[in-house]
């Protein structure tokens, strides 16, 4: 692979894991919205539901972003481009962090519909 293909290849996976964390916000926004606004009023089918569905999505999304970054490493780690020398691409612990910023957002939100849920509506 030339340096100006591994280039492109890496800018494709960079930009599809810059997508894939884009859309895991836009649910872990949506998830969050809902539970303040309805979470209490929500019958437990609906919050298993909702909580499902959030699980579900948000996790996907997650690991494609997950994947595709591993998958930025791996073009240029086995490809020596001028994308080597730049301090931020280099592998470094960027999979394990992305890893648990994700894993505890989504935990943090599940915390949130839980602690929306106990405060009953007057």
């Amino acid at each position: 692979m030339t340096e100006g293909e591994a280039i492109e290849a890496a800018a494709a996976a960079a930009a599809n894991a810059f997508t894939s964390f884009t859309i895991f916000i836009s649910f872990t926004f949506a998830f969050l919205v809902t539970s303040y606004f309805v979470g209490s009023k929500l019958s437990r089918f609906q919050t298993l539901a909702a909580i499902g569905l959030y699980i579900v999505a948000g996790g996907f999304m997650a690991l494609a972003m997950i994947a595709w970054t591993q998958a930025l490493f791996a073009i240029t780690g086995k490809n020596e481009t001028v994308l080597n020398t730049v301090y931020l691409i280099q592998r470094g612990y960027w999979v394990e962090v992305l890893s648990v910023l994700l894993g505890t957002g989504m935990l943090v939100s599940l915390y949130f519909m839980w602690d929306v849920r106990r405060q009953r509506p007057e």
